[in-house]
């Protein structure tokens, strides 16, 4: 027998049909959660031009620079999606919706491609939740984002989240901070790493985000873009608080967040799950309010976040949520109780199936026995048994595995009584 010497591409992964029915609550939570609040579901390319990203996301930034997939077929370069905001911009734009709808909130699920070293959290192929409200400035969408971040976590389970909160200003305040960045760093920037001191001739802001210990004791002291501001944008950080307040959010000012892409404004912040210790942040996102007018549009507002499906899992199974997630299994498991039934019990399946209630059979000539241990382990609600005598009779034998209770049913009505069984409300359980 020749082995398999095939493997998944290092960094990604199958989900496989244990691990599909987790993937499918997350999916189904977003989108309802969305949905509560007028988000559509979007669903853009996975390829891009490479120019959509160095133009969107910034030219000086690791996903740019290191993490990029890309593809070129002679004068033609693509990259698959490594963030999920400016392609959703991209397709905004090319709707036409800045002309005829310029307001609008989308919402996207999908896998996103990054090349990077793997590691816990971090894959070469993830999946986000993106939301993206584009065409307000006004402070109680950057709320609505937030809250729907952490409704989403909430929901899940987690609880005791923390929304920490910054202001990246706009314009003349951002220039203004970053040149007393710039010379709070100067003095001692040769003491940086490597990228430090590259990103302080390139995008100074950027040192701010690094992860190093021993640059970020460095930054101790730094100056707070929050002293910088102009009226206008402080005032739109502390209404953005005040909603947030309204809505029992607590927020805590962090003047040290700086979200990694170039293209963020005004409002920035993360979500954290402090259970999680020193991993504890789950979400990121913020304003970007020139995104729509550097990709070539008008110049239109926006707000979103994006949260990664891989660091919520490993979030849920540590703190002892993933158990709580049900699992799919069919409704009712049909089983032969001698030789020479599979005719009746494969035609019992498929009435199942036409009256919408999932159903499964043994294909393998098990015998009752280890039929019903399987019926057992494999979640299923019912067990229905087709034997010689019950066949002679016209009946089937009913069994309610929740309920461990049996009852024997005529053949010509029990496809509507389990059918009934299953609908909200009464009948209740067998026996």
């Amino acid at each position: 027998m020749t082995q398999n010497t095939f493997r998944a591409p290092r960094g990604m992964r199958d989900i496989l049909p244990e691990d599909v029915a987790v993937w499918k609550h997350l999916e189904a939570t977003a989108g309802r959660l969305a949905g509560l609040r007028g988000f559509q579901e979007i669903r853009p390319t996975l390829l891009e031009e490479t120019a959509l990203f160095t133009r969107s996301v910034g030219e000086v930034t690791d996903i740019v620079e290191k993490e990029m997939f890309t593809l070129e077929r002679g004068d033609s370069s693509y990259t698959l999606r490594p963030e999920g905001t400016a392609g959703i911009v991209r397709a905004y734009l090319q709707a036409g919706y800045a002309k005829r709808a310029p307001v609008q909130r989308f919402f996207h699920v999908g896998p996103m491609f990054r090349y990077e070293r793997p590691q816990k959290g971090r894959e070469r192929m993830f999946t986000q939740f993106d939301v993206e409200a584009i065409g307000s400035l006004d402070p109680r969408v950057d709320a609505e984002v937030i809250r729907l971040a952490t409704a989403f976590f909430e929901a899940l389970g987690l609880e005791g989240l923390e929304v920490r909160l910054n202001s990246m200003g706009d314009g003349a305040d951002r220039d203004r901070y970053r040149e007393a960045v710039r010379a709070f760093l100067a003095p001692r920037i040769a003491e940086h790493c490597e990228l430090c001191q590259s990103r302080f001739q390139r995008n100074v802001l950027r040192v701010l985000d690094c992860k190093n210990p021993s640059c970020r004791a460095l930054h101790d002291g730094a100056p707070s873009i929050l002293e910088h501001l102009t009226a206008e944008n402080a005032a739109h950080f502390d209404a953005v608080r005040g909603h947030l307040a309204d809505l029992g959010l607590k927020t805590i000012p962090d003047a040290g967040l700086v979200r990694g892409l170039d293209y963020y404004t005004r409002t920035v912040f993360e979500v954290h799950a402090p259970a999680l210790g020193a991993r504890s942040a789950i979400c990121g996102g913020g304003r970007y309010d020139h995104l729509v007018r550097d990709l070539g549009g008008p110049d239109l507002p926006a707000v979103g976040f994006a949260i990664g499906f891989s660091g919520t899992l490993i979030a849920l199974e540590e703190l002892g949520l993933l158990s709580a997630i049900p699992q799919e299994s069919a409704s009712c498991y049909v089983a032969a109780a001698g030789e020479g039934l599979e005719r009746e019990v494969f035609r019992l399946a498929e009435e199942l199936r036409s009256a919408g209630v999932s159903a499964v059979y043994d294909v393998e000539a098990k015998a009752l026995k280890a039929q019903m241990k399987l019926a057992g382990k494999g979640g299923h609600r019912f067990a229905l048994v087709v034997g010689p005598e019950e066949l002679e009779r016209g009946s089937v034998q009913l069994k309610d595995l929740d309920a461990q209770a049996q009852q024997e049913i005529a053949r010509d009505e029990v496809v509507r009584d389990v059918a009934a069984r299953l609908a909200p409300g009464p009948p209740g359980p067998v026996g």
